[in-house]
């Protein structure tokens, strides 16, 4: 009987549907982590989230959730002076703990620097941790908003282009070319906001992931962020003294939102089932597994290049393509690793090997 390969995607809470569109390709099901929200119940998706489920993998005290809807309700007005930097003056002035609290984590979350802090209880630490989560999701969407608008400029620029060359742009071949150039210009100057310090937000991740009683039946982590990568590796290393080992890299196709691109995902999985079966059976066997067999690692690897070979007719007519790469903590879980970065006491389970994707 073949085993379902499910993956949960970090360091990021309730991710757009276009983050997770090219590991659907692969993977049987995704799982991603949702802060309570007293406005989008998880119970209403939309249909492209029934593409992966969400759900919150911790609970809070009574008490401690109202804080944090009335906190997480309080700071959807003042998005963008998160996004340039000011919603640390929300703290100026005021006694009320949970302003004091949002410009602080705020603060923290673009620098990536700690801040004195006395010891807390341990809802409080995890509220604390949610709140930068749901700080990072205000960020995610004032920037997709943002890229948005600029890639709307650029098309009426490029219309614009288009008229005052007239005759010429129908006649001359390289004009949409140019235009095209002027678009990804654009796009590319769209995100000047501040970066969310990925330290910061993958420790505040980890306290919901080591609280997790689901976690430990999912055994591979996907992220769209490669330092992710570095991050556990140096992690592992100080816990193991060990380097992570990169198993395999496959390049994919990816899609845009259209039905016929839509049709030509549909038949790549069709025309690629039996070889991502194949190659998944094969990390779930690695996974479950504390050491990692020179003959298991050649077999996965051959099994890469089938799905690689596979892949290469939709590669052609691909708008771009992504790879995946994948890498392998052996004899160390995820769980583990989490625990050694959020600087979390804890029992090591039994021996098996984190595996995580990461998708560039």
């Amino acid at each position: 009987m073949t085993q379902s390969l499910n993956a949960l995607f970090s360091p990021e809470t309730t991710p757009h549907f276009a983050d997770l569109q090219t590991f659907r390709l692969l993977f049987d099901h995704l799982f991603f982590y949702a802060l309570p929200d007293r406005s989008t119940p998880l119970s209403v998706k939309t249909e492209q989230q029934e593409m992966w489920t969400g759900y919150t993998p911790v609970s809070l005290s009574e008490e401690e959730q109202d804080r944090f809807l009335s906190m997480a309700h309080e700071l959807k007005g003042h998005e963008a002076e998160f996004h340039r930097g000011l919603l640390a003056s929300l703290a100026a002035g005021h006694g009320d703990r949970d302003e004091a609290s949002a410009g602080s984590l705020a603060s923290a979350l673009r620098s990536g620097k700690n801040t004195a802090q006395t010891r807390k209880a341990p809802d409080e630490a995890l509220w604390q941790a949610m709140l930068i989560l749901k700080l990072a999701e205000m960020f995610r969407a004032e920037e997709r908003e943002i890229a948005q608008g600029f890639m709307a400029i650029s098309d009426k620029e490029a219309q614009l282009f288009a008229a005052i060359r007239g005759e010429e742009t129908e006649a001359g071949g390289g004009d949409e070319e140019e235009e095209q150039t002027l678009r990804e210009l654009t796009a590319a100057t769209a995100m000047s906001g501040p970066t969310i310090n990925l330290t910061r937000l993958a420790k505040a991740w980890g306290h919901l992931y080591t609280r997790d009683a689901k976690a430990g039946e999912i055994p591979l982590l996907i992220t769209n962020h490669e330092e992710l990568q570095g991050l556990l590796a140096d992690t592992y290393e100080t816990l193991t003294g060990k380097l992570p080992r990169q198993l395999v890299s496959l390049t994919l196709p990816t899609q845009e939102q259209s039905e016929e691109d839509a049709s030509r995902m549909e038949r790549f999985k069709a025309e690629t089932r039996a070889f991502k079966e194949h190659f998944n059976q094969l990390l779930l066997g690695i996974a479950a597994n504390g050491t990692i067999s020179a003959a298991r690692m050649t077999e996965l690897q051959g099994a890469g290049n089938e799905l690689n070979r596979a892949a290469l007719p939709f590669l052609k007519n691909s708008p771009s393509e992504k790879t995946i790469r994948f890498y392998a903590y052996e004899g160390a879980s995820l769980i583990d690793l989490f625990a050694e970065l959020c600087g979390e006491s804890r029992i090591p389970a039994e021996t098996t090997t984190g595996l995580l994707a990461v998708l560039s």
